[in-house]
């Protein structure tokens, strides 16, 4: 099995070299794709590439990890913010419902109602996502997702009235889109980096852990 791996930073995919150790081959593809290869004992070959941050890069690196390396799968893990004061620092979890919330035509649209919709929704069937083990107590993230940077309090809380999400991030919409669109089953693994109230100092406090968090999830299900 062929499985793609983004990652949107360089410090999140740090992480990724800790836990997996040296890559068997890295690499700079054309367009400045930099992507890391190890094969797995099991017979698993890992494609891990750095997206870059955003949705535009993110779906353009899933469409290159589909075309160039036939992925049979696309894993997406990295660090978000947490919009409820139960989501605390470095928690982990995997996203069922991804909400695309900078998504809306509804202001001065000639389309007929209905025929676009305001956000976009996507959920994360769960025979793509990954497997959790009945032992590990993993949580289900509603996940907000757009190319902004939601800073702590009152942006975050409003956030989680509109939408009723757990998480927010960069790159998930992106990545649901081109998987769906492509049939190759997709998955997310995010933690948390900074909880409702905070934003950059936490980020930068707690980016690593949090990457680290997610990359031994990734190693126990794959």
């Amino acid at each position: 099995m062929r499985i793609g791996i983004i990652v949107a930073t360089k410090r999140e995919r740090k992480a990724f070299f800790e836990v997996f150790g040296e890559p068997t081959l890295s690499f700079y593809e054309k367009g400045n794709f930099e992507v890391s290869m190890w094969e797995l004992d099991d017979g698993k070959t890992l494609y891990l590439i750095l997206g870059g941050l955003g949705e535009i890069a993110s779906a353009s690196s899933t469409q290159y990890l589909i075309d160039h390396y036939k992925v049979d799968k696309i894993i997406n893990y990295g660090v978000v913010g947490g919009l409820t004061e139960e989501h605390h620092d470095r928690k982990v979890g995997i996203v069922s419902k991804i909400i695309h919330y900078d998504f809306d035509i509804s202001f001065g649209s000639n389309y007929k109602v209905g025929e676009y919709p305001k956000v976009g929704l996507y959920h994360v069937p769960k025979k793509q996502a990954v497997l959790i083990p009945s032992t590990e107590d993993v949580d289900r993230f509603i996940c907000a997702s757009a190319d902004k940077v939601v800073g702590g309090g009152e942006p975050k809380r409003a956030l989680r009235r509109k939408f009723c999400a757990d998480i927010c991030e960069m790159e998930a919409a992106g990545i649901v889109i081109t998987c769906n669109r492509n049939g190759i089953p997709c998955s997310f693994i995010k933690a948390i980096s900074d909880g409702v109230d905070e934003d950059m100092e936490a980020f930068e406090k707690h980016v690593h852990q949090a990457s680290l968090n997610c990359v031994k999830l990734i190693a126990k299900l794959i």
